[in-house]
């Protein structure tokens, strides 16, 4: 009776696994039919020189410092049903198309479209800032416009020539705000038992599983970063407004009393004290960009190139013998492989082994934009760039947004560290964490009981911790605290003595960084970059950014949706335009999956 049952889901399992295969092979056949069909019906026109436009820059979608692959069939379900996922835009990619168009003669100017941004690290603007900046060299004109600006819309649209607002929107800013949900009283209600293992009075990730409330010293701890980090927001905004800062965000009673001077009207108190440039309609803002641009040859609106077009064309590096490697570690540390949204340590690995191969890399540059994870991942890689070293390879670390924790081990012992003034890096500390629910189930009436050979056998999260097991996790805790700062204390050439006050899980800005010795200078990824090549005396480099090796498969449906296939296909099929703008909705991923239960991984970082 048994193997009959098994036998007949055996056949149903058989059965269902054929029909997927059958599904996404069909699908990959309809594909290439597709691509066969369309490059057949595209005749080849004659090229026409390009016609003087502005650089259409629209953000809507997250900021990213290095996009995710597409998953074809996920975006061919996301479409079927209905969904809508959000679009990723390359930071770097950004930033060279508008170098590149401060020299194109053919870009006449930038129409910067932020309305739709979702929130975005003050860094990360900061680094378009600059090129912004960069641009205006050219004496070619930036111009914004919204029907509302938010505080980081308003954050990247202030260093435009010229700001329009719709005449019914306003600019928000509120300043800025971290709060945590705390648990313990909840905990407590439900008879859990928490087991919090961790080394450093600032390491603030447990609190909400101990406290009501934040600690003394994570509040100290947040309001010093917080801080730092909202006076540059008002030093860069009013720098590029010309405006006082009391002026650009005044205490609420004289805000209250302006607002009043225009009958609470947003739109009238953002032209009146400065905010904005003009008030314009979306009408008279297109007649606006029309007379500063130029008509399209249609007349619907002003002459124009799409930053997606634009950056599909962008140049790449001339070949040559010197290589400089650039990897991308983004996402919290994991253990593992395939994972997406993470920095997967045996996926990292895997492509720092192309690199460490490979006789004309010369140098590898590691962008950093992680709030840790796990302490024997972190370890796995930084141990890895080690390699690098060990070949005379010097390894630079460009931190992004965030490199604290994790973040911070594995670009502890790097030749170089670049920072952003606004990166939060540091939280150097350990914890480990667990719960037991021997209380709650004994609210029920579930006992637990058996025999086990050694203490350490009935570690269970049905029984209580035994006292000598909880000592023992927390020596190990201690020890992994201890390489950890001793890793710090030689790579920055720190003396172990000093690390106390760096240290404990305290949080710093690329700034603080500079000055207490976690970070060599304050620098982008291309001043990175730069420094690698003067360090190897480059003049003549390539730069290779580095990529997750794909099966045939997998590089088979990357070209289809990466390469100028896809230009035919946006012609040919309908809706093309669409399917490939969907991104695939990351899976809830697992951050904790450290084999010894010991993480280094900052939440509060995480949020920012």
């Amino acid at each position: 009776m048994f193997k009959l049952i098994k036998s007949i889901f055996r056949f149903f399992w058989r059965t269902l696994n054929f029909i997927r295969s059958l599904i996404v092979n069909l699908f990959l056949l309809f594909m290439v039919v597709m691509v066969i069909i369309a490059l057949s019906s595209v005749s080849p026109e004659p090229t026409e020189p390009p016609i003087a436009a502005a650089l259409h820059l629209v953000l809507d979608g997250q900021i990213v410092e290095q996009r995710q692959r597409v998953n074809p069939m996920a975006e061919f379900t996301n479409e079927m049903l209905g969904n809508t996922v959000e679009k990723e835009f390359d930071l770097h990619t950004i930033v060279k198309a508008i170098d590149e168009a401060r020299t194109d003669s053919n870009i006449t100017g930038i129409v910067l479209d932020v309305g739709s941004m979702p929130s975005t690290s003050q860094t990360k603007l900061a680094t378009i800032g600059q090129a912004l900046l960069h641009f205006k060299d050219s004496g070619k004109p930036i111009i914004a416009y919204a029907d509302y600006y938010d505080q980081h819309q308003y954050y990247l649209a202030s260093f435009a020539d010229s700001l329009l607002l719709n005449p019914k929107g306003a600019v928000l800013m509120r300043g800025m705000n971290s709060r945590r949900l705390f648990f313990k009283d909840a905990i407590d209600n439900l008879d859990v038992t928490t087991h919090i293992f961790r080394v450093g009075t600032h390491k603030s990730f447990v609190e909400p599983y101990l406290r009501n409330d934040m600690s003394e010293e994570a509040k100290q701890d947040l309001a010093h970063w917080m801080d730092q980090l909202w006076q540059s927001y008002l030093t860069t905004v009013s720098t590029n407004r010309e405006l006082a800062a009391n002026h650009l965000m005044p205490e609420p009673t004289a805000l209250l009393s302006r607002l009043k001077e225009v009958d609470g009207d947003g739109a009238r108190y953002a032209e009146k004290f400065g905010l904005v440039d003009q008030l314009t309609t979306r009408t008279q803002a297109k007649q606006l960009l029309i007379d500063t641009f130029g008509e399209s040859d249609d007349g619907s609106s002003y002459n124009s190139r799409s930053y997606g077009e634009y950056a599909h064309g962008l140049s790449n590096d001339e070949p040559s013998d010197n290589t400089i490697a650039v990897i991308v570690a983004q996402g919290a540390i994991v253990g593992g492989s395939g994972q997406e949204n993470v920095i997967a340590a045996d996926t990292v690995i895997a492509q720092l082994n192309q690199a460490l191969e490979d006789e004309q890399v010369k140098a590898l540059v590691v962008r950093v934009d992680s709030p840790g994870g796990s302490a024997f991942a972190s370890e796995l890689i930084r141990e890895k760039f080690h390699q690098f070293q060990e070949k005379d390879i010097p390894v630079i670390i460009s931190m992004g947004s965030v490199a604290a924790s994790g973040g911070y081990w594995i670009s502890s012992t790097a030749d170089y560290i670049f920072a952003s003034p606004t990166t939060i890096t540091g939280s150097i500390g350990i914890f480990g964490m667990f719960a037991t629910l021997e209380n709650a189930l004994a609210k029920l009436g579930i006992n637990s009981d058996g025999y086990a050979t050694s203490t350490l056998a009935e570690v269970s999260p049905f029984q209580a911790l035994p006292d000598d097991v909880k000592q023992i996790i927390q020596l190990n805790v201690e020890h992994g605290y201890k390489d950890f700062v001793s890793l710090v204390s030689s790579g920055r050439d720190i003396a172990l003595e000093d690390m106390d006050s760096i240290a404990e899980g305290r949080i710093w800005t690329g700034q603080d960084a500079v000055d207490n010795g976690l970070v060599d200078q304050l620098g982008s990824l291309n001043d990175a970059i730069e420094y690698a090549a003067n360090l190897n005396n480059l003049d003549d480099y390539q730069v290779k950014r580095l990529t997750p090796p794909l099966s045939s498969r997998d590089r088979f449906i990357a070209q289809l949706f990466d390469s100028q296939i896809a230009g035919a296909l946006e012609s040919a099929i309908p809706n093309w335009a669409l399917l490939k703008t969907v991104a695939e909705q990351a899976p809830a991923v697992d951050k904790f999956n450290d084999p010894l239960g010991q993480y280094s991984f900052c939440a509060v970082c995480d949020q920012m």
